[in-house]
């Protein structure tokens, strides 16, 4: 297998000119580099520690429900770790002694200013880059998975050129006209239909069954081993990353061009 891999990355490399030959080898190259890696991290970070990881904590929650700490589903997350020290020291040495303990007069209002913040800061776009920028990023991580380059990075701290045209990484080839859909959350996945472009933050292995109705994807951030990427060439679908604020500037429902093998994203007229 090593043998053939050599074999045809070798006969594709002949196949360009000098100018581009170059630009195949470093992108194998870091894609050699990253693909293990990436493969490794989905399966035991984002599907197997976070998944124990998080129904443990759903578990806890549960239990400071129970005694009145909160009501809220998710109060656990709204708590730094420190606080979750202090909640559970609060329930068992009042366990302990027999007597009420004073979480549930103190966490509910804290809970619910804090999701409400949360809420609100929810309806607002990051800043895709802050502060001064390295000279020349060079980490391959950064730039496989983020699509994080020095290039992007300035385009991001610019802002948009223009209020009809993204730009952003040539992720995966071929041209697509088609309605947007805003997506920012996998709770929102069932809303996607039938031949409509994916626009979102960015996607993750769990979001793969999406790709089988859309007709192409666009994110704010990712590169050329980012998932969005990888599945869209797997599936023949055209895909843009590094956008840097797509999934803010765009709206569902509008029409967009999306050419993956520029790397572009145009907002046409309705």
């Amino acid at each position: 297998m090593a043998a053939e891999r050599e074999r045809i990355t070798r006969e594709y490399a002949e196949l360009l000119n000098s100018d581009m030959r170059p630009v195949f080898e470093q992108k194998l190259g870091l894609a050699r580099t990253v693909f293990p890696y990436v493969e490794n991290h989905n399966f035991y970070i984002e599907h197997w520690s976070l998944g124990v990881f998080w129904r443990k904590m759903r578990e806890l929650n549960q239990l400071f429900v129970k005694a009145g700490f909160w009501s809220d589903p998710e109060g656990l997350f709204f708590l730094s770790r420190n606080e979750v020290r202090d909640a559970l020291w609060d329930y068992c040495s009042a366990w302990a002694v027999g007597s009420t303990p004073t979480g549930p007069n103190f966490w509910p209002q804290r809970v619910a200013e804090r999701r409400k913040i949360m809420d609100a800061l929810a309806q607002h776009r990051p800043e895709p880059a802050l502060n001064e920028p390295p000279e020349i990023v060079t980490e391959p991580f950064t730039i496989m998975l983020w699509g994080i380059t020095s290039d992007r990075i300035s385009a991001w701290l610019k802002g948009p050129t223009s209020s009809s045209r993204l730009e952003g990484m040539a992720a995966s080839p071929g041209v697509v006209e088609g309605r947007a859909r805003v997506i920012r959350s996998p709770d929102e996945l069932d809303q996607i239909l039938d031949g409509e472009i994916l626009v979102a933050p960015v996607t993750a292995p769990s979001w793969a069954p999406v790709f089988s109705k859309i007709s192409a994807t666009v994110t704010d951030i990712g590169g050329m081993m980012s998932h969005a990427a990888i599945v869209c060439r797997e599936y023949g679908l055209p895909a843009v990353t590094a956008t840097g604020s797509a999934s803010s500037v765009i709206k569902t429902g509008q029409k967009l061009r999306v050419d993956g093998s520029a790397g572009t994203v145009e907002l046409l007229a309705n």
